[in-house]
């Protein structure tokens, strides 16, 4: 018997292993890289469903979520996507660098060029006006030439005896340049003493001598300034999409347990139908434990009843040969 009830308990367990459903443990994870409604409306009297979503005008909309789900006991199923075009401004705020050119670096001569405030349009159609930051003003050279120009000296030498140039230097350094003779004035000098010596002429040479030299200048000047300012565009901004979901009630052969399984609010139906089921196959197994084992015992007294009537019927027969012998 013992062995019987053992059978009974392993059957037990399989019959309970076979009863929970494979999946009723399992999590849904939702998808990470799904695009997440900006307002989900619920018409539980029409069994519809709304999500709305809110797209940049690049996006495509076949990334929506469109797939079927279960929901309360019902199947949502997409019946229809609305599209509309929300219209709206945007504003930001932008600095633009202007350049001009200039003959002259002083502050008026630039700002004659530099206007304070200027309009402006940006390629991504925002538009506004922007005003002159002096601070960011900035003028340095464009470029630089170079010329040559004359350089001259002159030099005196007095006292000598004859015009003869052969004694006079063909070349002079000055400026660290070298400069040569180019044109000798003479002068005479006659003198007369007491004694009536007449003295011969002294001459003095008035020497210009001349070169060149390499002059660098700044061909122009280039001032950058900043404009700063808020701008602003008007125009579509996002596309916004309905994507509608109708509910048809999920048909079944056995409305409570699927009622039951269905739900998922009712996650503790399957263990609470478990333990039912444990407790009913376990007060069955205990009832027919003892049952089969009050027929044993029943069968037991019976057996033991049989065995004393016969020991009781041998013992009369003795007794009755005693006394016919008497």
């Amino acid at each position: 018997m013992k062995k019987r009830f053992i059978s009974l308990l392993v059957s037990l367990l399989v019959l309970t292993a076979l009863v929970l459903p494979a999946g009723a443990a399992s999590v849904d994870l939702a998808d990470p890289e799904a695009l997440l409604p900006v307002d989900i409306i619920i018409d539980q009297d029409s069994r519809e469903i709304r999500k709305v979503y809110d797209l940049s005008p690049n996006m495509d909309p076949a990334t929506l979520p469109m797939e079927a789900f279960e929901r309360d006991g019902s199947r949502y199923e997409c019946t229809d996507i609305l599209r509309e075009v929300v219209i709206g401004s945007e504003t930001q705020t932008i600095t633009q660098t202007e350049t001009v050119d200039s003959a002259k670096k002083d502050m008026e001569t630039v700002l004659e060029l530099l206007p304070q405030e200027k309009e402006t349009t940006t390629e991504d159609g925002f538009t506004g006006t922007l005003h002159l930051v002096l601070d960011s003003i900035k003028t340095e050279p464009a470029g630089y030439g170079s010329s040559t120009k004359p350089v001259t000296a002159t030099r005196s030498y007095p006292n000598l005896a004859s015009a003869d140039a052969n004694h006079l230097p063909k070349t002079i350094t000055e400026g660290g340049r070298t400069l040569k003779l180019q044109d000798i004035q003479w002068q005479t000098d006659n003198t007369y003493n007491a004694d009536d010596y007449e003295i011969g002429d002294r001459f003095t040479a008035i020497c210009t001598y001349g070169g060149s030299k390499s002059v660098s200048y700044v061909t122009g000047y280039t001032t950058t300034a900043n404009y700063t300012g808020e701008v602003y565009r008007t125009g579509v901004t996002v596309i916004r999409y309905t994507v509608i979901f109708t509910g048809t009630p999920i048909a079944s052969v056995d409305p409570e347990p699927v009622a039951k399984e269905e739900q998922p609010q009712a996650g503790a139906g399957w263990p609470v139908m478990t333990v039912l089921g444990l407790a009913a196959l376990a007060a069955g197994a205990g009832g027919t434990y003892f049952v089969m084992k009050r027929k044993e015992r029943m069968s037991y007294e019976e057996t033991a009843d049989d065995g004393r009537g016969g020991a009781d019927a041998h013992h009369g027969d003795g007794h009755d040969g005693h006394g016919g012998r008497v």
